[in-house]
């Protein structure tokens, strides 16, 4: 099912919800930094006249140039006519030497915990111009960070080690690649390092020590698997004050009981691999401490009493790791605690065990607690009125129940409530939100909750983010969620909304980024146009909304509204970001609106399961008839168009013509169905050249004929092929031994193209088709599949006109499950080599014309439910043993019914002559390894006899003392027999006779 709401989501993303804390705390601490980094320039003497160096400006300029674009408009003041370069955007000059000292074209926000399709969309594009040279004597504060496009999959250019007058050096977020130039040693001077970024990495940082003066570094998310001396790196360095060494892949430290690291306050180790029992002798130590994130890093065991020593402690994080109810008995002594993570911990105790472990003495300086995701058990959270500082608090995905206390309402500070995914019950009223002055944030999703609030209450906080998925709201729309205009997020699916949905809905919300009013009973039109919205996401599948679908927000990116009575398309499609369209299961009659050829960016399309007819847009899909291009050659690809989808879902149309040229633009596509339609003609043979990625290719119930391409056999990460139910004729393509995945040579798809989510901090939202259902004929019934459809392994070619053998490849596709041949015109046997298929679960051949005999490899198959062979021409004994014997046990004979020449059980005929054994799995495998070890052995058989005969009559023939020994040997024998017989015959006769 589609859910659109607060999914589990892994340790490793939860954690992610802390880094914004750490980023406002750091950013404060580069800000002071910034003040002393470049004092000169608010307070020294102006000598310059207010303009630049000439050389300075040409610098610039050609900076400049090498930026290809330019989203945020950063580089407009930097012109040529322009002379006085100090008052260009970004640019700082000394007031005392005229000099550029300052270049700031970074982008403050977070690529962390934003919307799909926002990462990038205001960065820099092109390179760093190593024009920057010219600067070297000058320069003391440079930040390009988050300029995600900037760094171009490009190494991070060594040049910049060159810079020896740096003090602040910011390239976080650039998307470069590679190597850590160890250039960057050279930068003496350094106060501030912050490289973090994924796709780079560094063998060997024993450059990092000549970085002396270094306050604070930043190295998180680079890969430092196999420093293993990174600890004494670090140690140093011994001014400083903050380091971030998050997400590096480091093992577990060594001893630090001589360290350096006198004066560091901030340490973040977060999502380490350290997957070891807590040392007694790390950074228990450091004193100076004020920040410790080791959340994510695998530890177990029991933490050492000299975490009590940490008395400067304000934030503290142990998320993500094996504590097992041994939480710390010594963090009573961190009275300064302000901040404490301990989600995904394994906690599994009662509540109250939890509150006693925080210290008495900081219950009223804790601003943040978070215990999500840890099996806590319990009735109560009457504790939290103690916490009075208290700005966050998450309890989510835990075992709580009872009801929530009103108590919560007095929390003046409070700022984020996440309750979601518990078993709390009962009333919410405005009494439980009457001193939330503050609020911004509420997850009350998933539990047995009523909020029962008067329509013209008025609420004191305005939410940014808010979760009520299953809770119940209605049956009439909340009116006091209007005051509340400046949501981004909000949730209000299956919460037993019924009638239209105001019209103040869409006002309100107009600037919201997520809106999600899913499994409601919504009902009446849509208005005519959502153009004026931001929206960029929007879930309302499952309701009873009619109309036609309006002109949409222009920014929209993902819209679901499925399973509703939608009759068509507003005259107007465009929503050029739009990335999934899913619009299954309503009424929407007409055709698909060429205006989807527009939609460069969209990624998954479902419009199955309505009335659409006609034929489907071919996108320029002509043009490429007569082309003679390789699909996998990227710069083709860009230069003609071609589109993103990755999933096509047509199914239960009436949509006609030939196979559609549409899909000829499409390199990318993964899943396609094309089922229960009116598609006429051939399949080309492009698929493969044109698709060569295509897991799924379901065309059953259509009016296909011809023959079936050989060429589809190239697709070799194919897993579903479904051509029933067509007009298809002449033999079963060739080659099924290419198809590596049905082979198991290839590895499976397992990425799931079927959804497309969101996601912050603290919740995802999934969206697509996911909720989609899709017909397989399999096990002799109709079996509705949704997103577990990926690891279906299947073959149904049933309902054609297909004849000849079936091939002996098809014997290669070990990896298949459901294997569907019924109802063509196949002849010949049955493959012998059939028992390679081991993980056949459903064989279905029957109504075809197959002679022969049912080969003994059947009994092979250990993981078959249903096999199928009825009214072919098959004779001889039916196999048994294994999984045959227990197939079908009401009634077994109709898996075998019309095959006259079949005898032995479960049919009537029996078999004459003795029932053969089973041959064991050692002569199975032999036999199956050379079918003519029967005839090999016969007459090797005879061969011998022959030769033994022969060797025999030639030795009596040739040697006269064997013809002597061999008649007196007879002779004797004769003598012998004689004797036996005469003395025999006698004594019966003579006890008759006395008797």
């Amino acid at each position: 099912m589609c859910s659109f709401g607060s999914p589990s989501i892994p340790a490793h993303t939860s954690l992610l919800a802390h880094h914004n804390a750490m980023a406002a705390a750091s950013f404060l601490f580069l800000i002071i930094l910034h003040a002393a980094v470049v004092p000169s320039v608010d307070s020294a003497r102006d000598i310059s006249n207010g303009t630049c160096f000439p050389a300075d400006r040409v610098a610039l300029l050609s900076f400049k140039d090498a930026i290809t674009s330019d989203p945020r408009h950063l580089l407009v003041s930097w012109q040529q006519g322009h002379h006085d370069c100090c008052r260009w955007s970004g640019v700082t000059c000394s007031r005392r030497t005229g000099h550029v000292v300052k270049l700031d074209l970074g982008d403050r926000r977070p690529p962390e915990g934003v919307f799909i399709g926002a990462i990038g969309q205001h960065s820099l594009r092109g390179q760093v111009s190593s024009s920057l040279l010219a600067l070297r004597g000058s320069l003391r504060y440079l930040d390009l960070g988050g300029n995600l496009l900037l760094g171009d999959a490009m190494a991070m250019p060594g040049f910049l080690g060159s810079l020896q007058s740096l003090t602040y050096l910011n390239l976080s977020y650039m998307g470069f690649y590679g190597k850590v130039p160890p250039q960057l040693g050279n930068l003496s001077k350094l106060l501030v390092l912050d490289i973090q970024s994924t796709h780079l990495y560094s063998k060997d940082i024993s450059w990092l020590p000549r970085l002396r003066s270094l306050e604070y570094l930043n190295l998180a998310l680079i890969n430092l698997t196999g420093v293993s001396d990174w600890v004494h790196k670090v140690n140093a360095l011994p001014n400083l004050v903050v380091l971030n060494l998050r997400y590096c892949k480091l093992c577990a430290p060594s001893s630090l009981l001589h360290h350096n690291l006198t004066v560091l306050e901030e340490l973040n180790l977060d999502s380490n691999p350290f997957d070891s029992p807590v040392a007694p002798q790390w950074f228990w130590d450091a004193t100076s401490l004020r920040s410790l994130k080791l959340g994510g890093c695998g530890l177990s065991g029991t933490f050492p009493d000299e975490v009590g020593n940490l008395t400067l402690l304000e934030t503290f994080d142990l998320s993500g790791n094996n504590i097992k109810r041994i939480i710390p008995g010594t963090l009573q002594n961190l009275c300064n605690l302000r901040s404490l993570y301990l989600d995904y911990s394994n906690i599994s105790v009662d509540i109250s065990e939890v509150i006693q472990k925080i210290p008495n003495c900081s219950w009223r300086n804790l601003q943040e607690l978070t215990l999500a995701y840890n099996n806590i058990t319990g009735t109560t959270l009457n504790f939290v009125s103690n916490l009075t500082s208290l700005r966050k608090l998450d309890v989510s995905d835990n075992q709580l129940s009872g009801s929530v206390p009103v108590e919560i309402g007095r929390l003046a500070n409070l700022t984020e409530l996440y309750l979601g995914k518990n078993e709390f019950a009962g009333v919410i009223s405005e009494n439980h939100f009457i001193g939330l002055m503050n609020l911004k944030s509420i997850d009350l999703s998933y539990n047995n909750l009523e909020l029962i609030i008067d329509s013209r209450w008025v609420p004191p906080f305005n939410l940014h983010l808010a979760w009520f998925t299953s809770c119940h709201l209605g049956p009439q729309f909340p009116k006091w969620l209007r005051w509340h205009k400046s949501i981004g997020w909000l949730d209000i699916s299956n919460t037993g909304l019924v009638g239209k949905i105001p019209d103040w809905f869409w006002t309100t919300f107009s600037d919201a980024i997520i809106l999600a009013i899913s499994l409601n009973q919504l009902s009446g039109e849509l208005p005519p146009s959502l153009e004026f919205m931001s929206v960029i996401g929007i879930s309302m599948h499952s309701n009873q909304l009619t109309g036609l679908i309006p002109k949409l927000p222009r920014k929209l990116e993902l819209l679901d509204m499925s399973r509703n009575s939608f009759s068509g398309f507003a005259p107007s499609f465009q929503t050029p970001d739009l990335e999934v369209l899913v619009l299954f299961s309503n009424s929407i009659t007409g055709t698909i609106p060429s205006s989807i050829c527009r939609l460069r960016r969209l990624r998954i399309l479902d419009l199955s399961n309505n009335l659409l007819s006609g034929e489907i847009p071919d996108c320029g899909g002509k043009d490429l008839k007569n082309q003679n291009s390789s699909i996998n050659n990227p710069s083709r690809v860009n230069s003609v168009g071609y589109l993103s989808l990755k999933t096509v879902l047509l199914s239960n149309n009436s949509l006609s013509s030939g196979f559609p040229l549409l899909l000829r633009q499409c390199p990318s596509l993964v899943f396609l169905s094309l089922a229960q339609n009116k598609f006429t003609g051939q399949l080309p043979t492009w698929i493969s050249e044109s698709m060569p990625h295509l897991v799924m290719l379901r065309l059953r119930s259509n009016k296909f004929s011809g023959h079936i391409p050989n060429q589809i056999m190239e697709l070799g990460v194919l897993s579903i092929l479904d051509l029933s139910n067509n007009n298809f004729s002449g033999d079963i393509p060739q080659y099924l031994e290419k198809l590596k995945v049905l082979t198991g040579t290839t590895t499976p798809f397992n990425e799931n193209p079927f959804e497309e989510y969101f996601w912050d901090e603290h919740h995802s939202a999934y969206m697509g088709p996911s909720d989609d259902s899709l017909s397989v004929v399999i096990k002799g019934q109709v079996l509705e599949y949704r997103k577990n459809v990926i690891y279906l392994m299947s073959i149904d070619l049933s309902c054609n006109s297909l004849s000849g053998e079936i091939p002996e490849e098809l014997s290669s596709l070990s990896g298949l499950i459901n294997l569907n041949l019924s109802s063509n015109l196949l002849s010949g046997n049955i493959p012998y080599k059939i028992g390679n298929l081991r993980s056949l679960e459903s064989f279905d051949l029957s109504k075809n014309r197959l002679g022969g005999e049912i080969p003994q490899g059947l009994t092979n198959l250990t993981y078959l439910s249903y096999l199928n062979l009825s009214y072919n021409n098959l004779s001889g004994r039916i196999p048994s043993g294994h999984q045959l014997d227990i197939l079908k046990t009401d009634d077994p004979a109709s898996m075998y019914i019309g095959n006259p020449g079949l005898c032995g059980y479960p049919v009537p005929r029996e078999c004459s002559g003795p029932r053969r054994d089973p041959p064991t799995s050692k002569d199975s495998a032999r036999w199956s390894e050379n079918g003519l070890f029967q005839m090999d052995f016969l007459l090797g058989s005879i061969v011998g006899f022959v030769a033994g005969i022969w060797l025999i009559f030639c030795g009596l023939l040739f040697m006269k003392r064997w013809r002597y020994d061999y008649f007196g040997l007879l002779d004797e024998l004769y003598d012998r027999l004689y004797v036996i017989s005469v003395v025999t015959w006698r004594k019966w006769f003579r006890s008759t006779y006395v008797h």
